[in-house]
């Protein structure tokens, strides 16, 4: 009904344009202003004049009735074409081009056929007249056209970038013939964003306070997202998949995906206070990131397809985010990343084994930019690595010393806890340098 009704508003407000459209056409036929230099040649219109160099010229505004009866004929005859005409400027914007072309050269003909009727002969003023009245009237009809038809590309442009990625659709404007690509296999940097204790939360809140609640935290993930020059891919629950490096190609996808990350972290936080203070429940993130080869383009069958990207580097950046919890780490990213954004500090976690993945991945947690890291950050993240090498090698005890030291230094006391009991679990049981190393998350997590 709401449909009904607004689609009846439009076909009146555009009834009315062609309608004024009509009235000027006649209007300016009638010469309702002429700009003469004869006024006697106007006589008894009823009208006002101004005279200029003593009457020479005078700009009259009104109807020339002379001029005006050869539009109007006839009073049936007129009553008539006004009718006609009236229809004709309310059927035609609900028309598509053919049909009002065909139904303005029904009007006309009709016309011309009742004026022979009413008239019992052929006034080629009138129907000169008519015809120029039609013609405006025709060109009213394109130009409301036009503008209906970039109304109502401009609305779907934006309905379907709340549903495809600005970057695509963008991107496929300015290289149409892509469109339909399967897809490509690019190194790209994939990332996942999950809520923290979510399923606790979930049940708290009641459906629609939820769903305002997530829309704020999605809102806020996105718009960090799309400002670091990020795609986003889907949501998932509670979580979102974004990508860098397409559709548009990029050798810094995975700086933008890491510095995207830094501020998603600061996003969430300020969103978090603003929560609470409206006694709502706080939102902790975990977020993994990962840079390697994946498909992207576009995937489904016949019935919906989706423009996504799959891949081993996809699996490992949900497997990173699952690991945050258990690290008490925020930001997780593998080796990959490290390796791409050389002028940033990270610290090693740990080399792990994920679930769904055959080949060990080394985990790494960004610390900063160089140019922001204090010397003490450089030692700290020293003598971590020296930490991380005695672990990898079997030299237990030493690796035990320098990972209470750090805890002492940093303050970080629950993070080397990990560590340091894992080693002490080792040295009890006397297991050795194979492969003890490698944290196994197949069963831990998913």
């Amino acid at each position: 009904m709401a449909n009904l009704r607004k689609n009846f508003a439009r076909s009146w407000s555009c009834g009315i344009f062609l309608l004024i459209v009509a009235l000027l056409a006649m209007a300016v036929l009638s010469d309702v202003f002429v700009l003469t230099v004869d006024p006697a040649t106007y006589g008894s219109a009823a009208s006002g004049a101004s005279s200029v160099a003593g009457g020479a010229v005078t700009f009259s505004y009104g109807f020339n009735p002379q001029r005006f009866s050869t539009l109007q004929g006839p009073l049936p005859d007129a009553l008539i074409a006004q009718a006609i005409m009236l229809a004709a400027c309310f059927v035609l914007p609900v028309l598509p081009v053919l049909a009002a072309s065909l139904v303005l050269a029904g009007v006309y003909a009709l016309l011309l056929v009742q004026h022979v009727v009413y008239a019992g002969t052929i006034d080629t003023d009138y129907l000169s007249d008519l015809f120029v009245c039609l013609v405006a009237l025709y060109l009213g009809y394109l130009i409301l056209r036009w503008l209906m038809l970039a109304v109502r590309k401009h609305r779907v442009d934006e309905f379907l970038r709340h549903h495809v990625p600005d970057q695509l659709v963008t991107h496929y404007m300015e290289n149409p013939d892509e469109i339909g690509v399967v897809g490509d296999s690019l190194e790209m940097t994939i990332l996942f964003c999950d809520i923290k204790r979510f399923t606790a939360i979930s049940e708290r809140l009641d459906p629609e306070t939820l769903s305002q609640w997530l829309n704020r935290y999605f809102d806020a993930v996105s718009g960090v997202v799309v400002r670091h020059g990020g795609t986003i891919d889907k949501y998932m629950g509670d979580s979102v998949m974004a990508f860098w490096g397409a559709p548009a190609a990029s050798d810094r996808h995975a700086a933008d995906a890491l510095m995207a990350s830094r501020e998603i972290l600061l996003e969430v936080e300020a969103l978090s206070n603003r929560l609470q203070q409206e006694q709502l429940p706080p939102i902790s993130v975990g977020i993994g990131v990962s840079t390697g080869n994946a498909n992207v383009g576009h995937l489904g069958s016949k019935y919906r397809m989706t423009y996504t990207v799959v891949g081993d580097a996809v699996n490992t950046a949900d497997r990173l985010q699952r690991c945050t919890g258990y690290y008490d780490r925020p930001l997780i990213v593998n080796d990959a990343v490290t390796e791409s954004v050389p002028d940033y500090l990270f610290r090693e976690l740990d080399t792990v084994h994920v679930k769904g993945r055959q080949r060990f991945v080394r985990i790494f947690e960004p610390v900063c930019h160089e140019q922001e890291a204090l010397p003490n950050t450089h030692r700290q993240l020293q003598m971590h690595r020296k930490a991380m090498q005695f672990y990898r090698r079997g030299m237990w005890a030493d690796a035990e010393a320098l990972f209470n030291k750090l805890s002492e230094d940093t303050g970080e006391i629950n993070f080397y806890r990990k560590y340091i009991d894992r080693l002490v679990d080792i040295q009890s049981s006397q297991l050795k340098d194979g492969g003890t190393h490698v944290v196994d998350f197949t069963q831990k997590i998913g």
